[in-house]
Formats: structure tokens, sequence, C-alpha cells
């Protein structure tokens, strides 16, 4: 092996190391069965209307996960788990998440008002944020479609996500 094929090698190789977590977050995460959904909001029945059709099964945490702690998420293993939330709710999973080791793949805020949301994303794809823009009061659809990897215009649009203004929080745990 000659200098510049070492030089070769390295760039690679920091290439890979580099692109490697964006690239798992974008699409290999296993499918989740367990769902949690607000469903206070419209955007929460919207997102829990596209998730059941594809197999999914809902738990609405109506605004207290903990209680949910010894109910549907009793020994039950984090890893897939994914809801849209409110933030109390997501800090409760996230604590939960974290005595079993494990971390968000995907965070956004969704704030919601007059009809129209904007979509922040803190952990995942900068992209993710543009998709939800564009798919705008078809957005509930397009995320689910985001954390299952899937494309956004195979996404049945029934639905508008209209009505109780506030944040919602989406997630999903490696």
């Amino acid at each position: 092996m000659n200098r510049r094929d070492l030089l070769k090698l390295g760039c690679v190789t920091a290439v890979g190391l580099s692109a490697s977590g964006p690239l798992l977050a974008a699409g290999t995460r296993r499918r989740s069965d367990l769902v949690l959904v607000d469903e206070r909001f419209a955007a929460g029945r919207a997102f829990a209307a596209v998730a059941r059709r594809a197999g999914a099964t809902i738990v609405a945490t109506e605004g207290d996960v903990a209680s949910l702690r010894y109910g549907a998420l009793r020994d039950a293993p984090l890893a897939g788990l994914s809801g849209l939330t409110s933030y109390a709710d997501m800090v409760v999973i996230a604590s939960l998440a974290a005595e079993q080791r494990q971390a968000f793949a995907l965070r956004m805020r969704h704030d919601a008002t007059g009809g129209q949301a904007v979509h922040t994303v803190v952990d995942g794809l900068p992209a993710h944020g543009a998709v939800l823009a564009m798919a705008a009061g078809q957005w509930p659809h397009g995320l689910w479609s985001i954390m299952q990897g899937q494309r956004v215009a195979g996404v049945a649009r029934d639905g508008q996500a209209a009505g109780r203004d506030g944040t919602l929080w989406s997630w999903a745990i490696a």
C-alpha cells in the first residue's frame, strides 16, 4: 500500500464515520407497534389515525404518561417507541428511556396557531422540518412517514390538522 492509497482510505473512513449517524436516523429504525398520542389536539388525532391504518397500536396519553408507566408501558421495551405528545409527556418518556439506556433518534417541536404549524427539528435531519412545512395542514401524515422511513408522496391525505392551538412534540426512541 502506497501513501496515496493510505490517504484515500483515510478519507473514505472519515466520511463514512461522519455520515453514519444521520443515515441511521433517516430510515433504518425498526418499525414500532406502540405509539403514544395526545388526542386532545386535532394533529394528535390525525397522527393517530394514519398510524392506526399502518397497523400501529395507539395509546392515548390523556396528558398523563406517568400513569402509563404502570399500565401500557409496564415491562415494555422502549426501543422504537414513538409519539406526538405534550412537552411534559415527552420529558417523562425521556426519563423512562434513560432508565433503559435509550435515547431519542428524533425530536421535533410543532407550534400550531390558527391552523398553521411551525416545525423545529431538535434531533434528526434538518430536511424533516422542510418536509413537514411542505405538507402544510397534512403534517401529521408526513410526520408518520418520516418516523417510518417512508416517502411522503404515498401518504393518504384525508383530514386536516386544524383545531386546538398549542405546542406538541414528536419523538422516537432509537
